[in-house]
């Protein structure tokens, strides 16, 4: 028999926990204090769920937050340590789940504006090549604001092929509602 405290146990988190991470990541995006808020809360989260895409979105989240902190950083060798660390997390996130639109964004954000010792010039143009493909079908799955933030990018600085551009585009008219 399973009880109400196991059942609730493995659901997955809801959409507004999740907006919740994302906006802690905004967050951190442009200050540090954020950073280890963001992290406990996905920890938190993740304590909180079994579900495997649920897992993997706040496995990709955690990923990014540590790459924020080399962001943040100062000293060198903890900058570093930090962006393989968050990286290698997000590589294999996306690993486990290549189809895994928001994952690939985060990976995304977190190789696009690296230098190029960093040897990211392959993921960086993977990840715009499955966003492009993989956008319109999970529409629904983002607040539109995001939606169209993240497509707007991929548009803008990706490669889309006319006709996976002309579906991003016709995906931004219907992200409103």
């Amino acid at each position: 028999m399973i009880t109400f405290a196991a059942h609730a146990q493995a659901q997955a988190p809801s959409r507004p926990e999740i907006q919740g991470v994302r906006q802690l990541y905004g967050e951190a995006l442009a200050s540090e204090r954020a950073i280890p808020r963001g992290l406990a809360e996905v920890e938190r989260l993740r304590a909180a769920t079994r579900d495997p895409h649920a897992l993997a979105t706040l496995t990709a989240y955690r990923g990014a937050f540590t790459v924020l902190r080399a962001k943040h950083g100062i000293w060198p060798p903890d900058r570093l340590r930090h962006t393989r660390n968050g990286l290698a997390v997000l590589d294999s996130v996306v690993a486990a789940h290549p189809r895994h639109a928001e994952a690939r964004y985060l990976r995304l954000m977190s190789c696009y504006y690296l230098p190029g010792i960093f040897g990211r010039g392959g993921s960086v143009r993977d990840d715009f090549a499955a966003l492009a493909r993989l956008l319109p079908s999970v529409r629904g799955d983002y607040p539109p604001d995001l939606y169209q933030a993240i497509v707007r990018f991929v548009m803008q600085h990706g490669h889309p092929s006319p006709e996976q551009r002309a579906a991003l585009q016709a995906s931004l008219g219907s992200a409103d509602g």
